[in-house]
């Protein structure tokens, strides 16, 4: 799924060449109370699926979290074909999978919502995405840049949509050796340490570009992420998933506007300022604004992993924590409640009591990720 937030005007230049083809675009505040359908889905002849999440926009002056749609009823339809229902989840997550996907035919969405309301994306094509040529990264003095290249020699694709997933290791300073249990430190198993951790997170900006005003039908050096010298991302091994789609001008024309419109606020589910126009609409009041956009298409992967040994001299640079150590007397120790944690005893011969830190700098966790290893890895 596709999650916004912040976006820097780095990812705005490679689509300036289009941006003077669009309508100057002045949204009006969004204030007080709304109630404004946000749909975000993609069918996916790739993997077969579908993923579609409902929500509704919540005003620029709340503070609150804005809601799922629950309990909706959401149909896949194929234009002259068959219908799919898909399966719902609490957090008001829709998808279906074993799909069969004719790229030579058009598809929509269909929402019934639990209060009685119905909406219909307009029909789309099934998009073919070309490969992505390469993800580069490119080292500065102070950071390091991840970039992807993508062409099409046969021009048909000319908007392009990119998210990604990076995921990386990382370690806790001090490995914790003990744990406490009913008064007791007992040692902690192999299986069970907690200094080293993987953490997974997706990309929450837009990234868009267009080819449409270039000689070639090709984007060059397109940077998704800025990674800053000795953040845990670079301390150990980091991995990106980038993936790729070529999407339709009117795709193109939804993700520039609400990148525009959303690029000083946050996410897509965040507070909106504005309505911008998709591909959704309601059949129950035609003057309802919808926030969303459908498409479908084709994915294109890559995945390229760094290590920390592979940098720059000048940027490897390991995360600093202050990680002061402090003995506790045995007697002390004791006294500890259950589940903390302990580096190591200290004394001749039986233990006089045990040092230990922060629990920052021995449970890897306390900053984000878990300590299973993702199967790629």
């Amino acid at each position: 799924m596709i999650f916004i937030k912040r976006y820097n005007v780095i990812g705005l230049l490679p689509a300036l060449v289009f941006f003077g083809c669009l309508d100057p675009y002045s949204p009006p505040d969004v204030k007080g109370d709304v109630d404004i359908l946000v749909v975000d889905g993609f069918l996916s002849s790739t993997s077969s699926s579908i993923a579609v999440r409902l929500s509704h926009a919540i005003a620029l002056d709340s503070a609150g979290t804005p809601p799922p749609e629950l309990d909706a009823t959401v149909i896949l339809e194929e234009q002259n074909g068959a219908s799919v229902t898909l399966n719902g989840t609490p957090d008001g997550n829709y998808a279906r999978a074993g799909l069969s996907v004719d790229i030579g035919k058009q598809y929509r969405l269909h929402i019934k919502t639990s209060g009685g309301k119905e909406y219909f994306s307009d029909f789309v094509n099934v998009i073919k995405t070309p490969e992505i040529d390469s993800v580069a990264w490119r080292a500065g003095n102070q950071n390091l840049t991840i970039y992807v290249n993508t062409h099409d020699a046969s021009g048909e694709a000319r908007y392009f949509y990119w998210d990604y997933v990076e995921t990386y290791e990382h370690h806790a300073q001090f490995p914790a050796g003990y744990i406490m249990m009913a008064h007791e430190p007992r040692p902690l198993a192999l299986s069970e340490r907690l200094d080293q951790c993987w953490t997974t997170q997706p990309s929450t900006n837009i990234f868009i570009a267009s080819s449409e005003n270039l000689s070639i039908n090709a984007i060059r050096n397109f940077p998704l992420i800025v990674i800053p010298a000795g953040t845990p991302q670079l301390s150990i091994r980091y991995s990106i998933l980038v993936r790729q789609r070529a999407i339709s001008k009117e795709a193109y024309v939804f993700w520039t506007q609400l990148q525009k419109t959303t690029e000083s606020l946050g996410g897509l589910f965040d507070p909106m300022p504005s309505q911008v126009e998709g591909n959704v609409h309601s059949t129950t009041d035609a003057h309802e604004p919808i926030l969303g956009f459908f498409s479908a298409g084709e994915e294109r992967q890559e995945r390229i992993f760094i290590r920390h040994d592979e940098l720059p001299v000048d940027i490897r640079i390991y995360p600093h924590y202050f990680c002061p150590s402090d003995s506790i007397k045995l007697g002390a120790v004791k006294a500890l409640p259950d589940y903390t944690l302990l580096v190591y005893p200290y004394g001749m011969g039986l233990p006089e009591g045990y040092i230990s830190t922060s629990a920052i700098c021995m449970d890897c966790r306390e900053v984000g990720g878990v300590t299973q290893k993702p199967d790629f890895w």
